[in-house]
C-alpha cells in the first residue's frame, strides 16, 4: 500500500481545524480527505479509594445533541495546552472538573489512543489515579469562563461497573478506561 499527502489547506480555523488533503493512492489516483485538527487530551480514571468511588462528570455535550439531550456521564478529560504535558494536563483538569488535587508521581499511564482516526487528528493519553477524600480542596464544576457546567458524580465501584457492563455509559472513553482497570487493577 502506496500513498503521499500531495498538499493540504486549512478549510475553516477556530476551537478545531478543519483541513483537507489531496492523496496519491496506489494505482496513482488522486483523491481527497478532510480531517478535524485537534489538540490532545489528557484522561482522567478518578478512584476514589476510601469510598470506594469512580469520580465521573456530566456535562451537556452539544456535539453529540441529537442523539442525546441529557448531559452526558464520562470520566473527566481536558486538552492539553500548548508547552504542557499530558500529566500537568491531568492534574489541571482533574481539579478544574472535579476538585481533586492530583500529583503527578501518582497517575499511572494506561495509553495513547486515536479517538476516532477516520475523521480526527485527536489523541487521548489515559491516566489512572486513586485519590482520598483529603484530596478534594475545591468543588469542581469546570470553568464558566470556558463554558464548562460540571456536575460532579461519584458512583460506587459496583454501580460504575455494572452501568458500563449494560451500556448505560455511552462514553467510549469512559467504557474503554473501565474495561483496562478492571483488568489491570482486578
Amino acid at each position: 500500500m502506496k500513498y503521499k499527502v500531495l498538499d493540504e489547506e486549512t478549510v475553516f480555523e477556530d476551537f478545531i481545524a478543519v483541513k483537507k488533503g489531496n492523496i496519491r493512492g496506489n494505482a496513482d489516483e488522486v483523491y481527497s480527505r478532510v480531517r478535524v485538527e485537534r489538540d490532545d487530551a489528557a484522561v482522567m480514571f478518578i478512584h476514589n479509594i476510601e469510598k470506594n468511588t469512580i469520580v465521573l462528570v456530566e456535562q451537556f455535550r452539544y456535539a453529540i445533541h441529537r442523539h442525546e439531550s441529557k448531559p452526558i456521564l464520562e470520566i473527566p478529560a481536558g486538552k492539553v495546552d500548548s508547552g504542557e504535558s499530558p500529566e500537568e494536563a491531568a492534574v489541571r483538569e482533574t481539579l478544574e472538573e472535579c476538585g481533586y488535587q492530583l500529583q503527578k508521581a501518582n497517575l499511572t499511564k494506561l495509553g495513547t489512543f486515536f479517538v476516532s482516526p477516520g475523521y480526527t487528528s485527536e489523541r487521548f493519553v489515559l491516566f489512572y489515579t486513586e485519590v482520598k477524600n483529603s484530596d478534594k480542596i475545591e468543588a469542581g464544576g469546570g470553568l464558566e469562563i470556558e463554558n464548562e457546567f460540571i456536575n460532579v458524580v461519584e458512583m460506587s465501584s459496583v454501580a460504575f461497573y455494572e452501568a458500563v457492563s449494560k451500556g448505560e455509559i455511552c462514553d467510549t472513553k469512559t467504557a474503554l478506561a473501565a474495561q483496562l482497570v478492571k483488568n489491570k487493577f482486578s
